[in-house]
């Protein structure tokens, strides 16, 4: 049960920090492209929890599925920072950060899950 209230809490931390206003970020540049860093992050933790909150429902082949959780999360997070006017807009380098996210994820998950835990 802790585990899929750490995934929902973590996917409402992602909602919120996708939808907030342009003008509520920090302006602070740590180097070139941080923030596809920041995005690959981001969606490698949800990639992990997703797959730590039900490993019995990813097995096999099934455990490409969270892949499309990503893309479609992903997606609607970029659909709504452009649909909302909040000053931020659609950008498809973030998507595609975003989906190169699940390897990490998943291979933390992979190493992760040999412990047991």
């Amino acid at each position: 049960m802790i585990k899929k209230i750490l995934l929902f809490l973590y996917l409402f931390l992602i909602t919120f920090l996708s939808l907030l206003p342009s003008r509520d970020l920090p302006d602070i540049k740590l180097f070139m492209h941080a923030d596809k860093v920041i995005h690959l992050c981001m969606y490698a933790g949800f990639t992990f929890l997703l797959l730590w909150a039900w490993p019995q429902k990813f097995t096999g082949y099934r455990q490409l599925l969270p892949l499309l959780a990503i893309i479609l999360w992903g997606f609607l997070m970029e659909f709504l920072q452009s649909f909302t006017h909040l000053g931020r807009t659609f950008d498809l380098t973030d998507e595609l950060a975003n989906i190169l996210g699940f390897l990490p994820g998943w291979v933390c998950w992979k190493i992760f899950s040999r412990f047991n835990i």
